[in-house]
């Protein structure tokens, strides 16, 4: 019997507008799920005005943050992402990071990473995509090396949630690593 690998799901990333902050918010049902996805400095829940600024960061020039949600063929939107970029040290940062609750497990976490890291490495100014991501959280250490990313440090009890502390984990990419993955 001969196995099949599993195809991976066509994503296409589309700006992130005021139509989809309810979406969003609905798929962070905690402040842990807010914490995870977006940091200590969101507030729980995740109201329009913050999510208002991170709009606001791409309308900038250059733009400091790009917000995009994923959707899929059928038009389902099924994920949203952010890059940072810091144009002066030509480092872009991958973040806010999640995938519709309804839809995880199926491989589209590692299509909207591609897309993003596409995305960050088409500007040529950029020159290193990194992350940050919670080291208790393995599925996305497993899926961010898969798309290439490797672990570069470890920022020991950097955020506290509830009565938790959560070290951080940050990984990055360098535009000729990624250069090769592409061949």
């Amino acid at each position: 019997m001969m196995l099949r690998r599993r195809e991976k799901p066509m994503l296409t990333l589309v700006e992130f507008e005021p139509e989809h902050f309810r979406t969003l918010a609905s798929w962070l049902r905690s402040e842990r799920d807010l914490v995870q996805w977006g940091g200590p400095d969101l507030t729980y829940p995740l109201t329009d005005p913050q999510l208002e600024q991170m709009v606001e960061e791409g309308k900038m020039t250059p733009p400091a943050r790009l917000c995009w949600m994923a959707v899929d063929v059928a038009q389902t939107v099924v994920g949203h992402v952010q890059l940072a970029l810091d144009w002066k040290n030509g480092v872009a940062r991958v973040a806010r990071v999640i995938i519709a609750p309804e839809v995880r497990g199926r491989g589209h976490a590692s299509a909207l990473l591609e897309a993003v890291v596409k995305q960050a490495f088409s500007y040529g100014a950029i020159e290193r995509t990194e992350l940050n991501v919670y080291s208790w959280n393995t599925a996305a250490v497993r899926t961010y090396n898969k798309v290439g990313f490797s672990h570069k440090g470890l920022k020991r009890s950097s955020v506290r949630v509830g009565d938790e502390r959560w070290d951080t984990a940050v990984m990055g990419i360098l535009r000729p690593e990624w250069e090769a993955r592409q061949l």
